[in-house]
Order: structure tokens, then C-alpha cells, then sequence
């Protein structure tokens, strides 16, 4: 398990500090493009994860859009959605303007205030990043497997964090508009995680290879237009998250519940309609922040929780990105 956190200029330098990081814990960069004509890209692989990333740094505050893949693009010079078995969400063109209508994080421009990247190599391998933005606003992305229930081959996923900017819903955490994590509240076909689920008992399709983890029972189909399965639960749509969430800090005891991210899909070949837990994002808990600073470490039996909220820990609603007391804790283990 490695660790890190800095400061960044720009996208592409926090990519180029990532890079670094990653490939010092063994993954491998299958190719980075620096900015040329306001866009660049950049890749990722390990142990059957295959990500790449285009990214813009002066259109719309700027994206970084996020893609996720069954191989490494064999062409890295082209467009990061033509490797094989591309996932089908992620923004398919060149247009900077339009790279926030997929998978993506948005109002993503440097320079950052700080990063924080938590790495494991494997059992199960993961990178999830956290970005400070500008003071007290973040946003969070990662890919890696998840701790599988059952043995079968897949569980590869990634995430980006997309949060919408319109008046009525910035400051509003539940809106199912946003798109954040291993999130299942979006009704999008584009900007939602994805989920390897290839080889998984029961597939409805021999030819599915992906859950699109989205509050929508209709997923839509991967780039070649094999169809996927639809995902539920994850940071917002699981029964963890209704029946937890508003349990706060103990100022008496300093009890912290912790609860964890499952991933689910919704079987709906079957009747009645069945719902089938798959497994859980590894070492990353939602929790309540309250009477909890952003950025803050609480250390228990030798490993460290660092805690963030989802954008902003603010309920003023005065359209700056609020999340309210809505948190998410990363496991480091003591160094």
C-alpha cells in the first residue's frame, strides 16, 4: 500500500506526478500525450485494468474524462474510446467543450491546492486520487477491482466525478444529476463508474462486459454495442447509505461508524426481479463528516482514515458546490 500528496500546477502536471507514482508501485503507462491544441491524454494498466484519460485544461474550468477498457489502446496516438472493449462511457469526440457530457471529472483546472493519491498493488489492486481542488472544494477519481464476492473473472472498474453546476441542484448532494464514485444515483448511459462483470454466473448476454453503475434499468450497450448490465448501489443508491448516513462522530467517545460501498446489479431476467450483490470498493468507507474537518486523520489499530467530503463541507447553499456533511474515508496503513 503506498501513499502520497502534493501540490499540482495543472491537470497535466498532477497526471505527470501520478504517472510517477504509479509506475513506482508497478503499473505500467501505456502512453501519454502532453496538451496539443488545448488536449491531452494519457493511460494506465495493471493486472487486467486498462484506463485512459483525456483531459483539457482552459475549456469549461477544465474535464478530464475518463475511459475504461478490456485491453491498452493499441494506437495511443488516437482517440482513448477505440481500445478494445471500451466500457461505451466517456465523451466520444475531440472536443474539449463537450468532454464533460461523459465520464469525467469537471471545474478540474489547476493549479490545485493539494492531491492525495492511495494506492495498493494488489489483493485487490487500486489508485483512488483525491484532488483539493482550491480551498475546500475536491473531487475524487480512481479505478481499480473490487473485493469480489465469488470467484469469477472481471471486477475491474473506474470513476470519475462529475458535478452539476445548474442553480438548483450545485448545492444539492442527493441530485441524481451528479455522477461520483462508485456512485449508482445518476440516470446517465455516459457519465456514471463502470464495472467489469465479464464472466460473472448468470450474465443475461454472453456478450456483456460491463455494468453501467447508474439508477436506470435500461444501460445502454459498450462501445461495440454489446449490451451491459445494469448496476446499482455504490456512494449514494445502497442500502448502507439510507440506513447509515446520518450517524455523526461521538464527541463523548469518538465512535465512528463506517460503512462500505457495495456494487450490485439489477437482474431483471428473472421473476420476480432479482438483485445480486457483487462485492465492495476496497478501502474506502462513506461516513457522516460532522464535528469532522476536511482533510482530517483519524488513526485506529495502525492504519489511518483520511476524511473528505464529496465536494464542499458547507450547507449555506449560495451555489458554490455544497455537499453538506456528506464524507468519504480512504485507508492508509501507518507508515
Amino acid at each position: 500500500m503506498a501513499f502520497q500528496t502534493g501540490t499540482s500546477t495543472s491537470i497535466e502536471n498532477l497526471l505527470t506526478q501520478l504517472s510517477t507514482f504509479l509506475q513506482a508501485n508497478g503499473w505500467t503507462e501505456t502512453f501519454f500525450n502532453t496538451i496539443t491544441a488545448d488536449i491531452g491524454s494519457i493511460g494506465f494498466s495493471k493486472n487486467g485494468i486498462f484506463v485512459s484519460m483525456q483531459y483539457t485544461e482552459a475549456t469549461d474550468g477544465g474535464t478530464m474524462a475518463l475511459y475504461q477498457a478490456t485491453a491498452a489502446d493499441p494506437s495511443p496516438t488516437t482517440d482513448p474510446w477505440t481500445a478494445t472493449g471500451d466500457s461505451g462511457n466517456g465523451r466520444r469526440d475531440n472536443v474539449p467543450a463537450f468532454m464533460d457530457a461523459g465520464r469525467c471529472v469537471n471545474i478540474f483546472a489547476g493549479p490545485h491546492t493539494a492531491f492525495f493519491f492511495f494506492e495498493n498493488d494488489s489483493g485487490p489492486a487500486y489508485i483512488n486520487v483525491v484532488v483539493e481542488v482550491d480551498a475546500g472544494r475536491y473531487r475524487h477519481f480512481g479505478f481499480g477491482e473490487i473485493i469480489k464476492i465469488g470467484d469469477w473473472s472481471g471486477g475491474e472498474y473506474c470513476y470519475g466525478h462529475f458535478w452539476d453546476q445548474g442553480t438548483s441542484r450545485i448545492d444539492v448532494p442527493s441530485s441524481s444529476i451528479h455522477a461520483f464514485g462508485m456512485d449508482a444515483s445518476n440516470f446517465s448511459t455516459l457519465l456514471p463508474a463502470t464495472l467489469r462483470v465479464s464472466g460473472y454466473p448468470g450474465e443475461p448476454d454472453p456478450a456483456t462486459e460491463w455494468a453501467n453503475l447508474a439508477q436506470i434499468l435500461s444501460p445502454g450497450n459498450d462501445t461495440a454495442g454489446n449490451p451491459r448490465w445494469a448496476g446499482t448501489g455504490g456512494w449514494r443508491h445502497s442500502r448502507e447509505f439510507s440506513g447509515f448516513s446520518g450517524f455523526e462522530i461521538s464527541l463523548a467517545t469518538a465512535y465512528k461508524p463506517l460503512f462500505p460501498i457495495p456494487v450490485e446489479i439489477a437482474d431483471l431476467s428473472p421473476a420476480p426481479d432479482l438483485q445480486r450483490r457483487l462485492g465492495f470498493q476496497a478501502d474506502v468507507r462513506m461516513c457522516n463528516i460532522a464535528n469532522i474537518d476536511p482533510g482530517q486523520i483519524i488513526s485506529i489499530a495502525g492504519e489511518d482514515w483520511y476524511f473528505f467530503p464529496w465536494v464542499r463541507k458547507q450547507f449555506l447553499e449560495i451555489n458554490t458546490e455544497e455537499s453538506w456533511n456528506a464524507g468519504i474515508a480512504y485507508r492508509r496503513e501507518n507508515a
